[in-house]
Order: structure tokens, then C-alpha cells, then sequence
């Protein structure tokens, strides 16, 4: 019997089926949010040994593109959502026809394909940094002498979270190392910008176009293994009105013309004269959105959630600032012990974490900020050559 898809226009009642495509401690996450509002839940993942599996109502075992897999997943679910770039063109054409489906194929192929993202920003009149393709290695000759060195080449198609897919050239004398690159396909030439800061912006939106942002994300550099950590407040000394205006703006219009339910994240590089750069675009959440679920009064999980199945979208309130910090795999022995010193902290340990260098993360809830900068400095957590600018307001 053929299924009567609805329109994602009517709200999907407690009681649905919620498919998830892709595994790992995002999908887990949403199935955790999805369940206590009183939602059924299927994931398809790859993995027999999933954490996102393992808490479902079932689970399906296949490669997330198999068409069998992506049937039985449609029929019993009242709408789907993916939190994976692995998915083909084909499997988001086959997804829109079978079932109610909360991201589409525009949306899927502007996150995936780096050439399409900036054509895509450029068309919106968009701050991005110059760029150029090229498919042979001549042509990256050609585009690094009008861009200028130093300057980074990525591949056109974004690989999947840590996998090495771009690398920073000097010099002429450096274009060889693009090799490896260049022969695996279309290429992007970009200009390298000196960045002050790298900022997150979260807005979810439901399909009636309601929409609500979260606190900003700053990124930064922990120096140990390239890692980063994230501090999130409401308000900060150092980020000006204009910017914060601009990036809100920026992710509204970006949200609007992908047409989207859900989620979507950009990345913004600011550099010292104030010059905003977008970076990437996402549609669904990311691991580090754990922080959300402590520091909020709804996670990005649960508002992911809440939109997909387009009910009203209430704002967000940010109960306390707070610092995100990754713990690699090389702390994976003290953790018992860092738990122990650290009692006031909060611990995310998962099977399963897609970047392959994190064992687990922490959370901090800072009463004072220097204070807890030192503190956290003094686990090793965070390099001391890491100079970390208070984000928050006094006033707060």
C-alpha cells in the first residue's frame, strides 16, 4: 500500500516516527530528545555497535545510501532527518519522494560541495574570502598568482569531519604538495586571511518559518594535538553590536534560502579590522552542541527536534556561560582522575565520538572567569601559551 506523505506544514504529533540517517553521539542525542517528547524512533546507521542504535525503537544495519534500507526506513517514519554528509544526490531525491523530509538535496549539495557553498554565498552577496577552482595542477599555479600566497587549497567536495582534505601553500614552491589533492578531483584555490577570532551561529527553524538563535560560539585553538574548545555567553567585551547584528542577519538569510527545517550553523572568521568572513554552512547539529543541553533551557538536540516536526519555536535562554573543552585520546588513562579533582564539572564520555583524536569532553561553568581559565590551563587541557580574551560581559 503507498504511503500518503504529508505536508511538513502539519505538525508531527508525539506518538510519530522520527527517522534518523547517520550515527554516532549527534544522532544519539536527538534520539534521547526525540524520545522524552514522546516520539518512536528508527535510525539507519552503519554501525551494529551504534550508540544512537542501541537507544532507538529500531535499528537498521546498512550502508546509509542502500535504497532497500532507505525504503523500509520511509514507510514507518512519519518524517526523517540526516545528520551525516555521506548521503548521494540520488538517496535525497529518493528520501523527498518516500517520506517527509526535513533537509532537501539543495540543501544537502551546498553543505557537501565547497564550490557550490561559495557560488551559493556569492549569489547572496555574501562576505566570503577570495577564491578560484581548479582541476589541474597548472590552474592552482594561475589562481595562487591572482590570489596571492599564502593561500589554501581544498578539495571541492568536503570529506567527512577530521579527514585531511585541504592544506595551506606559501609558495609556488609548495603547489606539489596539492597533488595528491588535484588528482582526486576539482579543487578550490582560496585566499588565506589572518583571523582574530572564528564564531558559531545556531539558529533553528521550523517549516511555518519560525526560527530562534542560540548564544554565540567562539572556537578556539587549545594547542595540544589541534584541538579546539568553545566558549559560548550571551553577551561579550570584545564582539561588537554591528558584528553580532551582521552574523544574526547573514544565518537568517542563509536559513531562508536553503528552506531548511531543522537546524543550520555557520561559521564566521572575523578578522582585527572588523571584516567578517563566512566560513561554512551545516544542517544539522554537531557533537560540541552537548554543551547546550546543561547551559540552556532547550538544547540544540530538543529545538532540532521541536522543528522537524514544526512546532512553535520558543527563545532560548542561556541559564550560564560556559567552556566546552576536549580531552584526546592521550588523557584517555587520567580521566578517572580528572574527574575526581574536577568534581564540578560536567563529563560527555560516548562510544563513538566521529573526531578521531577526542576522547571525551568536558564542560565548565565559570563563576570567575581568570579563575577558571587558570584552573582549567592547569589540567593541560589548554595550552598556557593559549591567550583566552574574557568573552563575557561584566554586566552579566
Amino acid at each position: 500500500m503507498l504511503k500518503v506523505v504529508k505536508d511538513l506544514s502539519e505538525k508531527i504529533l508525539p506518538g510519530s516516527t522520527i527517522g534518523i540517517i547517520g550515527g554516532g553521539v549527534v544522532s544519539y542525542q536527538l534520539v534521547v530528545s526525540a524520545k522524552k517528547m514522546g516520539y518512536k524512533v528508527v535510525v539507519l546507521s552503519e554501525s551494529k555497535n551504534c550508540i544512537a542504535g542501541k537507544a532507538a525503537d529500531m535499528h537498521y544495519i546498512s550502508d546509509i545510501n542502500d535504497a532497500v534500507y532507505l525504503l523500509k526506513l520511509s514507510e514507518i517514519s512519519d518524517v526523517v532527518t540526516v545528520v551525516t554528509e555521506k548521503l548521494d544526490k540520488e538517496t535525497y531525491r529518493y528520501l523527498a519522494e518516500k517520506t517527509l523530509f526535513a533537509q532537501n538535496m539543495y540543501s544537502h549539495s551546498i553543505i557537501k560541495n565547497r564550490y557550490l557553498q561559495k557560488q551559493f554565498l556569492d549569489a547572496h552577496s555574501i562576505n566570503i574570502t577570495p577564491y578560484e577552482s581548479a582541476v589541474v595542477v597548472s590552474d592552482i599555479y594561475d589562481a595562487a598568482e591572482r590570489i596571492g600566497y599564502p593561500c589554501i587549497i581544498k578539495q571541492e567536495n568536503r570529506r567527512h569531519y577530521n579527514e585531511d582534505s585541504s592544506l595551506v601553500i606559501h609558495s609556488a614552491y609548495e603547489i606539489n604538495k596539492a597533488v595528491p589533492l588535484i588528482q582526486q578531483g576539482l579543487c578550490i584555490v582560496e585566499s588565506y586571511i589572518e583571523v582574530e577570532s572564528e564564531w558559531e551561529v545556531t539558529l533553528c527553524v521550523n517549516d511555518e518559518g519560525y526560527y530562534t538563535i542560540f548564544p554565540f560560539m567562539r572556537m578556539e585553538k587549545t594547542n595540544v594535538n589541534d584541538l579546539f574548545y568553545i566558549q559560548s555567553f550571551d553577551e561579550w567585551d570584545d564582539l561588537k553590536k554591528e558584528s553580532t547584528t551582521q552574523m544574526e542577519l547573514i544565518t537568517k538569510v542563509i536559513a531562508s534560502e536553503l528552506g531548511v527545517s531543522g537546524t543550520v550553523k555557520v561559521t564566521f572568521f572575523l578578522t582585527k579590522e572588523g571584516n567578517l568572513y563566512v566560513n561554512n554552512i551545516s544542517i544539522f547539529p554537531k557533537e560540541y552542541d552537548i554543551l547546550t543541553m546543561t547551559s540552556c533551557n532547550l538544547s540544540i538536540f530538543d529545538m532540532h527536534i521541536k522543528s522537524i516536526c514544526n512546532f512553535m519555536i520558543p527563545p532560548v535562554t542561556q541559564l550560564s556561560p560556559t567552556y566546552l573543552l576536549p580531552i584526546g585520546e592521550e588523557k584517555k588513562e587520567d580521566i578517572a582522575n580528572l574527574m575526581d579533582k574536577k568534581n564540578k564539572w560536567q563529563f560527555y564520555i560516548y562510544e563513538g565520538f566521529r573526531y578521531e583524536n577526542i576522547y571525551a569532553f568536558a564542560q565548565v561553568y565559570p563563576t570567575n572567569l581568570q579563575e577558571s581559565l587558570q584552573e582549567i590551563k592547569y589540567t593541560g587541557l589548554i595550552s598556557d601559551s593559549v591567550n583566552v580574551q574574557d568573552g563575557q560581559s561584566e554586566k552579566r
